[in-house]
């Protein structure tokens, strides 16, 4: 794929381009991206609900409703000593911008989305990160497969899949770059091949 030129009118904007092995199924599956947005932070690993969501501060979800084409940003907000998703409902599509299948394959979805969405929307306490960490700049993502009927993530962008807890993707937003994120060789796959991650790229715009 060769790379956009950096553009001043996607300024303050950051595109995501998350591609699958297979063509996606948005019935079926959902597609999450999800951040760390905080410091001291770390990787936000698959499983969520063992660890409490530990290092969860968003995520963009696209599939899994009728409404595919208008994806929807989660903020990790701590209740009852525990983080919990909480929907942003204030998104417009002039705002967050998602092209289905941009490769013409049915492989790959971009979303484009200027970075201050990821500013505390839910005007939260601590600029919306838990006790002991603070806003960043340095932010950590990661992707991941759920089965929609399960509620269960099915792959990740680490060599051990919907159980990984090694993989570690930092990208520094004050650095203007256009980064290929490849999947690790002999990944553990799930047996869904559209929920197959096979990588994709970040692209970050001053």
């Amino acid at each position: 794929m060769t790379p956009e030129r950096l553009s001043s009118i996607l300024a303050g904007d950051m595109v995501i381009r998350f591609r699958t092995k297979n063509p996606m199924d948005f019935t079926n599956n959902k597609y999450a991206i999800v951040f760390d947005t905080c410091a001291p932070g770390s990787e936000p690993y698959p499983n969520a609900f063992a660890t409490g969501y530990t290092n969860y501060s968003y995520a963009f979800v696209i599939g899994g409703s009728p409404s595919v084409a208008l994806p929807t940003l989660y903020q990790y907000i701590l209740t009852s000593g525990s983080l919990n998703p909480v929907a942003v409902t204030s998104l417009q599509p002039s705002t967050v911008q998602l092209q289905l299948n941009d490769n013409g394959l049915g492989t790959e979805f971009s979303l484009t989305f200027p970075r201050y969405l990821l500013a505390n929307p839910l005007a939260q306490p601590n600029g919306g990160c838990t006790s002991g960490t603070v806003p960043a700049t340095g932010w950590f993502v990661n992707f991941f497969t759920i089965d929609v009927s399960a509620n269960r993530v099915l792959d990740s962008l680490g060599l051990g899949g919907s159980n990984d807890a090694s993989y570690s993707l930092l990208v520094d937003t004050t650095t203007a770059f256009q980064m290929a994120i490849n999947r690790p060789p002999g990944s553990t796959l799930p047996s869904t091949p559209s929920a197959q991650i096979d990588g994709g790229e970040i692209d970050n715009y001053l």
